[in-house]
């Protein structure tokens, strides 16, 4: 059983660090650097993979592990990690950042225009 869990807690890590470009030693720390990146439902499925990792490794301890709850934990997560596209975000992002870049310079123009006006000088 530990293989299987430390096996799905590696995919999970592959996936984040692939779709997300999310790094770190464990499936912890890469969660702390995701932040606001994974909806709430599949950040507290991947937290409990996460916690479940060292009960696993304690034998008194592993017979508290919830089988069903892992296994319905990894299927959530791996399947909004399918539905990410970091091409997309890549390009939605770059999107945004020029769509502000030229809100400010069209706020500017208008604010320029609306003080040549109102001193007179047009």
């Amino acid at each position: 059983m530990i293989d299987t869990l430390e096996h799905k807690v590696a995919e999970v890590r592959a996936g984040l660090r692939e779709k997300l470009g999310l790094r770190g030693s464990t499936l912890a720390a890469q969660l702390r650097r995701g932040g606001r990146l994974l909806p709430r439902y599949v950040r507290r499925d991947a937290t409990y993979l996460a916690q479940v990792v060292p009960l696993a490794r304690n034998p008194k301890l592993h017979r508290l592990i919830d089988q069903e709850k892992v296994i319905q934990a990894h299927r959530n997560v791996l399947a909004h990690l399918q539905t990410i596209d970091p091409v997309a975000q890549r390009r939605e992002t770059l999107l945004n950042i020029i769509a502000a870049i030229a809100f400010a310079i069209f706020a500017t123009g208008i604010l320029v225009i609306v003080v040549i006006w109102w001193r007179g000088l047009a």
